[in-house]
């Protein structure tokens, strides 16, 4: 069992002596190390800044000391720093705090003794998953307890904000960026020489969020490439011999942001991070949080990857400063991207609230209420057909009853074991009396729609990190479905593939789909379903036919949400703008009312995570790279019209599909606003 190499450091004497010598292994050995501020002046002084001055000033000495000036300033913003006795400070109180709040903060170690072996003589990318603001700061705790030395880690301007928070940060090896700088050309090239330097002369090894921010929806998102480009260059230009990337994988039974994520989601203001807050949340924390997962992947050789696609003789005639990457490299960048994303996704821990939540969501959506026992089987089912896809599962099937009660402990403020052992939904204590209405991001919700949605919404976002094993089996399910209700249990193999491979385009985004894997992924998924059964073998004639199965709704259950959002986002979009232009906010706004009084009203097809604002802008991204909408600039602000003939093709599709879904939202939506 892979869960055997993970040490709980909570248990025995596991916890690190915060006060003992530390003699971290370093990521990228240097015949000379740099400090921090050694590392400030390399940048201020390197050809690409001072070729930008030059650039700017137009030979002008007095615009030319002010922007050297301004330079500085823009170091001394982004820079790391590092101090010994904060770290030490930092880790003893996160160690507090996980002794109060967390039963297991789980380690693989047998991933982090490989990367030690792995590295030392190149530059060094850690690449986590981000799920949570704790991320950050417990790989450092984690570098520190396997004396690994602490990378320089990417953080945004919120925390450099916070009185003495930002400082302390910066002393434990954080760096920090604006969240938009394409704009300011002066800034822009800083922060990229900063990036460079850290990669060719620093020494720590670097950490950032691939994904770009936390997925308050639990499940992966799309990689970003800007950070991943810059460290990138420098090999592309032949200034380093190799890079080496580890992805890493953080799981949480409950997040800390739990409430915050769901609140966000709905468009409900985030509360501004100050010292204060963060301080008065740490101490006064009450809720128990399960465990913790933290596993290294195996360390990728950038140059191996690459292989011989990697020319970098073609940059050989030209300074590095003066040069660009190519769009066939970028390319390769975000071939790279989505593969450490897919690496994260594989050793994400599934833990037994994710399966919980399947299985109580899909009796729920069928109208059936759930007993201990029921939630208990349905668990020990979808365990085994996950761990059959290759997933990391925290379900031991010989103490399921004890696993299931342990998380329904945990999770208490969702679901409860009530009368004749009858699983049902808590309902929340919300009140929306002191949010300003004036700031939600979209439409303002009534408090009666929240107390009504948000349980389900919990739900969700502890369904979501199982996306990546459910999305694209239940994709292949859905269209074998389609297929078949068009007549004949039997469909061309050919036929199913179109269909899936349509279907995935439009979740491409959502899912993280990447259609370079759409091949090999369909001969995954049609495999896996072969062995259950649903699928039978190819004929005569190529072709297969569908058998429905029971464990078709597990696999429903996780994306039907989604299905449902975009059908009706593309309803608001050809009934409410069939010709008039709108900006993003306006259609969010519209979709949201809209579909609040959906499901007030009971009309078909409206699930509560439609409410959810996450899902409705990567929707609108869908549809703006499928042509469906056409992005313009009205003065300063970003507008899009409606191909409306594009539109009702996919919502009719779409429309098609959730005809297919086997559940019942409106009975579930009702029946939970009144417990």
């Amino acid at each position: 069992d892979y869960l055997q190499q993970y040490q709980n450091l909570l248990v025995g004497n596991r916890l690190p002596n915060l006060r003992k010598k530390w003699d971290p292994l370093i990521p990228c050995r240097k015949d000379r190390y740099l400090t921090p501020e050694q590392l400030k002046q390399l940048v201020a002084r390197s050809p690409r800044i001072l070729k930008i001055l030059d650039e700017m000033s137009e030979n002008d000495k007095k615009k030319r000391k002010q922007l050297t000036i301004a330079v500085h300033q823009m170091l001394d913003e982004i820079g790391l720093a590092r101090s010994l006795p904060v770290i030490r400070w930092l880790g003893i109180c996160i160690q507090s705090t996980i002794k109060k709040i967390c039963t297991g903060v789980y380690v693989n170690e047998a991933s982090i003794d490989n990367v030690k072996k792995k590295v030392g003589g190149n530059p060094v990318l850690y690449l986590p998953s981000h799920r949570s603001y704790a991320d950050f700061i417990l790989m450092s705790y984690l570098c520190f307890t396997y004396d690994l030395e602490i990378p320089g880690i990417a953080a945004g301007m919120d925390f450099h904000g916070m009185v003495g928070m930002g400082n302390m940060l910066r002393k434990t090896g954080a760096f920090f960026m604006r969240r938009s700088f394409a704009t300011d050309k002066l800034y822009w090239y800083v922060f990229k020489e900063y990036m460079h330097a850290l990669v060719t002369a620093y020494h720590t090894g670097i950490e950032f969020f691939i994904e770009g921010t936390r997925s308050r929806s639990c499940k992966a998102l799309p990689p970003k490439i800007g950070l991943l480009s810059m460290a990138l260059e420098p090999l592309f230009m032949g200034e380093v011999p190799d890079i080496t990337i580890v992805p890493v994988s953080i799981s949480y039974d409950r997040p800390l942001e739990e409430q915050l994520f769901v609140y966000e989601l709905l468009g409900v203001p985030k509360p501004k991070e100050s010292t204060m807050g963060l301080i008065k949340s740490v101490l006064t924390i009450e809720d128990r949080y399960g465990s913790m997962f933290f596993d290294f992947g195996a360390p990728i050789s950038v140059k191996e990857y690459f292989g011989d696609s990697l020319n970098r003789f073609q940059h050989a005639l030209e300074p590095a400063h003066v040069q660009n990457l190519t769009k066939n490299e970028l390319t390769m960048i975000y071939d790279l991207a989505y593969d450490v994303v897919n690496c994260q996704q594989r050793r994400i821990v599934v833990n037994c609230f994710n399966l919980i939540a399947i299985c109580y969501s899909y009796r729920m959506y069928m109208g059936k209420e759930t007993t201990f026992d029921q939630l208990c089987e349905g668990v020990l089912i979808l365990s085994g057909l996950l761990r059959r896809q290759g997933a990391v599962v925290a379900v031991d099937p010989s103490r399921i009853r004890d696993g299931v009660k342990e998380s329904l402990r945990i999770h208490c403020n969702i679901l409860k074991i009530g009368k004749d052992e009858m699983v049902i939904l808590e309902k929340p204590r919300i009140s929306l009396r002191e949010v300003n209405r004036l700031k939600f991001k979209a439409h303002a919700l009534t408090e009666e729609t929240m107390k009504n949605t948000l349980p389900i919404i919990y739900l969700q976002i502890y369904i979501n990190p199982c996306l990546f094993w459910c999305s694209s089996v239940a994709i292949t399910i859905l269209c074998a479905q389609h297929l078949s209700d068009k007549g004949t249990r039997s469909v061309s193999t050919d036929n199913l593939r179109r269909s899936v491979e349509k279907l995935r385009l439009i979740f491409n985004n959502e899912f993280v789909f990447y259609t370079v894997n759409d091949e090999r992924d369909f001969a995954k998924d049609v495999q896996l379903l072969k062995n259950y059964n649903v699928l039978s073998d190819e004929d005569a004639h190529g072709e297969i036919s569908y058998q429905p199965s029971s464990i078709d709704g597990y696999y429903l259950t996780p994306i039907a949400p989604f299905v449902c959002c975009y059908l009706q986002i593309t309803h608001v979009i050809y009934t409410k703008y069939p010709r008039k232009s709108f900006s993003e906010k306006e259609l969010l706004t519209t979709a949201q009312e809209y579909i609040e009084e959906a499901l007030m009203s009971h009309k078909l097809y409206t699930h509560p995570y439609c409410l959810s604002l996450d899902s409705l802008n990567i929707a609108i991204s869908t549809l703006n790279s499928l042509e469906c909408l056409t992005k313009s600039k009205n003065s300063d602000l970003t507008v899009y019209t409606a191909n409306l003939e594009s539109i009702k093709e996919i919502h009719h599709l779409l429309l098609e599909y959730c005809q297919l879904l086997p559940f019942n939202y409106l009975i579930d939506y009702m029946v939970s606003s009144k417990l």
